[in-house]
């Protein structure tokens, strides 16, 4: 593979993440017009959580085949398969084909998000490594604001199904660029394939995060939560002695005997989690509390996607300068002053000083984020550097969504406790308060006290996300920074 195909390369798995991003994002402007033409709204959630699950669980497997059969070969068979789902959705008559098509495409994304990390550990040492990630996570936040702004212009100029279909010569181009010109050199080891190990890692991840997402739920099914609690213990442990057994195992559990892969994935985990508050409940601060438009309101994140840019392309420099650890430092304390500015907010403040503060976070978010990316590949073996991205992005998007769970727990607690006492302050009443177009069906009257209980509610929501990100400065304290030996 010579410079130019190497740069095509890139350019294709940068692409990669530009489109899962997007179709992240993007679909909840399809939504309301699907769920009106296929009468789905009953299966309504599935679309985005069968996305979310499979994409998350099938990370470590894409990882050890592509090992195994090629990184080039699983990589196009992914995107093939993102795109046939794209296709499947976009033709979908009911809400069956659309979880069917939606699966695949959860599927394909997988590897689309995760595999061009491990490629880029296998080809670049750390200060390129940094750059090039830098690049890669920086378009993908830039398309994830992007897609609802996309998404709405195709839905009102053409149709929902064009959000799907878009993708469908964009992924075929991708899958050829990277078949023509990828060639990353590497053993292909032909080794028994971990059926035990991936099997029950899948079980016990997907029980895991529904139970935590039920649990956000205003409305809790006890009996249906211990079900998933112990399928998820029991798949647990038998996934730890099938990977005891395995010759090849999918997440090889020395892994976890490496303190310093340990730590960082930890902190990983709390900045991921503090990420999932302030993308999702930020826009909601500013058109529920502020009362912004929908589109003021997600535009409060933009300042984020730029900075991060800033963030990625000085962490180079930064390191150079203080180290990896003293880095790490910095990064996470931006970030808290990011969260007590939040917490500082008084209920009026205009919606500019939310701007300020996702410039903040998304500085913080760059340093932080691309640091830590090439750290935790540095802190393993060179032949680990594979499972141990797998894990990372794993644990990545668990720390999101469980963090989330936990928070929209918080905030239902904190409106029924403010509700309890006042008849007219309802839930629903609480859930329209962040849309123009239900806020005029809203008595007057009842709008600023409605206003107060979401901006309380914020507010916790911000101290227990800030909480978080002490954490991870007392992880990094203990982290030993040691690196990995081949």
């Amino acid at each position: 593979m010579n410079k130019i195909q190497e740069k095509r390369s890139i350019r294709a798995f940068m692409l990669s993440n530009v489109m899962a991003g997007l179709e992240g994002s993007i679909v909840a402007t399809a939504l309301p017009a699907m769920m009106a033409e296929l009468h789905g709204i009953k299966l309504m959630s599935w679309v985005v959580t069968i996305y979310m699950l499979l994409m998350a669980v099938s990370s470590p497997i894409w990882t050890k085949l592509a090992e195994r059969f090629g990184y080039k070969q699983m990589f196009v068979l992914g995107t093939l398969l993102f795109t046939i789902g794209s296709l499947g959705e976009g033709l979908a008559i009911n809400m069956l084909m659309v979880i069917v098509a939606r699966a695949l495409m959860g599927l394909g994304a997988g590897v689309m998000i995760q595999l061009p990390f491990v490629i880029y550990g296998m080809m670049y040492q750390a200060d390129e490594r940094r750059r090039v990630i830098g690049n890669t996570v920086a378009a993908y936040s830039f398309s994830t604001i992007a897609g609802p702004i996309v998404g709405g212009l195709i839905v009102t100029l053409l149709d929902w199904r064009w959000v799907f279909f878009i993708n469908i010569p964009i992924g075929i181009y991708m899958a050829f660029i990277v078949w023509k010109n990828f060639d990353l050199k590497t053993d292909h080891t032909k080794k028994s394939i971990d059926f035990a190990g991936s099997a029950s890692l899948s079980i016990a991840v997907i029980a895991i995060m529904l139970l935590f997402q039920m649990m956000g739920n205003a409305v809790i099914n006890l009996p249906l939560l211990l079900t998933l609690l112990v399928v998820s213990f029991l798949f647990f442990i038998g996934f730890y002695f099938a990977e005891k057994r395995a010759v090849d195992p999918i997440v090889p559990l020395e892994l976890f005997k490496n303190p310093s892969f340990i730590a960082k994935n930890i902190m990983f985990f709390m900045q991921y989690g503090f990420f999932g508050f302030y993308t999702n409940y930020l826009p909601t601060w500013g058109q529920g509390v502020m009362g912004a438009t929908a589109l003021v309101g997600g535009m409060v994140l933009i300042p984020s996607a730029i900075m991060l840019v800033i963030g990625t392309r000085n962490v180079n420099h930064l390191i150079q300068k203080v180290g990896e650890k003293k880095t790490i430092y910095i990064g996470f304390s931006i970030m808290v002053l990011g969260a007590i500015f939040l917490f500082s907010l008084p209920e009026h403040a205009s919606i500019v000083m939310l701007f300020v503060a996702t410039a903040i976070l998304g500085t913080a978010f760059g340093i932080v984020n691309i640091t830590l990316q090439v750290a935790v590949q540095e802190s393993v073996a060179k032949h680990l550097i594979g499972a141990a991205t797998a894990v990372n992005a794993l644990l990545r998007t668990m720390g999101t969504t469980l963090v989330l769970s936990g928070l929209s727990i918080a905030l239902n607690r904190t409106f029924t406790e403010a509700t309890a006492h006042n008849p007219k302050l309802t839930t629903t009443l609480l859930n329209q308060i962040s849309d123009a177009k239900a806020l005029k069906n809203i008595p007057v009257n009842l709008i600023a006290p409605l206003r107060h209980i979401l901006f309380n509610g914020m507010h916790l929501l911000a101290l227990i996300s800030g909480l978080l990100l002490f954490i991870a400065l007392f992880v990094n304290w203990l982290d030993p920074w040691k690196k990995g030996l081949e």
